[in-house]
């Protein structure tokens, strides 16, 4: 259902910028291969778990006049998700905020702020947040097997496996408001809707896509192989309505759209060719989708047992005499309510 594609323009709405050529650099005399006698190969541990296994007392760092054993910065460590931990990089500055926000936590503790309002209440509810979303966790993975065979799903949904291989060309624009684009064409809402109604008639007239699409087009990736977008997936995600809607239910194999606005360009595309994504290339994703669906539909259900009915409307009264809810949830730990959220309309929130 998802395939690979290079509509990361369609998908970003954003002028790439031209490729900067590298300058090469001076070649310098390769230094002689040292000797095996004269760099050893090294059997210390490396890593914080496998120095805190070896020697745990050993003092591996000194924050504040206190000295840190293996094990006491392997266990600060630990707090931190392996993969989060493994991607920054930085232990030194990982380890040295741990230590700050703990220190400091204490120091809190000692003076018994943890008990006092408003922190106490909201130590609870973060608890109970993280509780809470430790529960609907579980609840998605009781069972992992899809409730619908992918095979069925595939026959009874032939629109979502169509593909389209597409190229087409980009005229970008600058909102108002937004800043200059340096490495881009500067151009308004206006001008660039005039470039795509020029190059359309173009088109229209018998000039081919691919070529006009190396002179005119805005992205630089496409443009420099005649257009090419690559394949579009129907089931594909990000990728504007204004898009699928016009290659999937307005053009045929051949045809070329008319100019398509999105927030920061105009695009016009050419429908290359259709085809059908095969099952034994959608069957991994259609199993993904239909898990996803599932944990979605479970969610859903545990939440629709906690609606709010409103038995005195005078309790959930602001001072202007508006009923307003600020209760806390899950998504809105603190409780308040922004100005655009207030002024929205009961039953749009979702």
């Amino acid at each position: 259902m998802k395939r690979s594609i290079t509509l990361s323009l369609l998908i970003s709405c954003a002028t790439l910028a031209w490729p900067q050529a590298s300058t090469p650099k001076a070649s310098t005399p390769a230094p002689p291969p040292a000797s095996a006698s004269s760099a050893p190969a090294s059997n210390e541990p490396k890593g914080p778990e496998a120095v805190a296994q070896k020697e745990p007392n050993k003092v591996v760092a000194t924050i504040n006049g206190k000295q840190l054993t293996a094990k006491e910065a392997a266990d600060m460590l630990s707090m931190i998700p392996e993969q989060q931990r493994r991607n920054a990089g930085n232990l030194e500055k990982m380890l040295e905020q741990i230590y700050l926000v703990t220190d400091l936590a204490k120091k809190a503790e000692g003076d018994h702020l943890d008990q006092q309002a408003p922190y106490k209440q909201q130590i609870q509810l973060s608890r109970d947040q993280i509780l809470a979303q430790a529960y609907m966790s579980r609840l998605t993975n009781v069972s992992s097997a899809p409730p619908t065979d992918p095979k069925q799903y595939y026959d009874a949904h032939p629109e979502e496996f169509d593909t389209a291989k597409l190229s087409g060309i980009a005229i970008a624009f600058n909102p108002p408001g937004t800043p200059a684009n340096p490495n881009g064409p500067n151009r308004t809402e206006q001008e660039a809707r005039q470039k795509a109604d020029d190059v359309e008639k173009k088109i229209k007239a018998g000039a081919d896509v691919s070529t006009l699409a190396r002179t005119d087009s805005d992205d630089q990736r496409s443009a420099s192989q005649g257009g090419s977008l690559g394949t579009l997936s129907a089931a594909a995600p990000n990728v504007p309505s204004e898009i699928k809607d016009t290659v999937f239910k307005k053009l045929q194999p051949g045809q070329v759209s008319e100019p398509i606005r999105l927030p920061n360009a105009f695009y016009i595309i050419k429908l290359e060719s259709r085809t059908k994504e095969p099952y034994d290339q959608a069957r991994d994703n259609i199993v993904q989708k239909l898990q996803a669906d599932k944990n979605q539909a479970v969610v859903k259900q545990e939440m629709d047992k906690y609606k709010l009915q409103i038995d005195d409307p005078n309790f959930f009264a602001t001072s202007s005499g508006t009923v307003g809810a600020k209760t806390p949830s899950l998504k809105n730990p603190s409780g308040s309510t922004s100005p655009s959220a207030s002024a929205s309309q009961p039953g749009t929130h979702k």
